[in-house]
């Protein structure tokens, strides 16, 4: 399993900026990625909601999204998947 600073060391993104409340998009979707990368894991919506502070319902409407847009191949998310090392 990738932790959070080899995650973020990979996409260039700090630690920190993961983990603030920013609408920033490489932000937000950074921060949801690796959401849905621990829920795969099988962590739990309010187990990942309280490592990152934020409420459980923004956690999975954040692994429903990411789920939708690999669905839907998003070429945005390709940086991201591919730091989770995401098949």
């Amino acid at each position: 399993m990738i932790d959070l600073e080899t995650y973020s060391n990979r996409i260039n993104i700090s630690v920190s900026e993961i983990k603030i409340k920013s609408r920033k998009r490489e932000l937000v979707t950074a921060r949801q990625v690796y959401w849905f990368y621990l829920h795969s894991f099988g962590y739990g919506f309010s187990e990942i909601s309280r490592m990152f502070g934020w409420d459980y319902s923004t956690i999975i409407y954040s692994i429903q999204k990411i789920e939708n847009l690999i669905i839907a191949n998003d070429r945005y998310l390709k940086r991201y998947l591919e730091a989770i090392e995401y098949k």
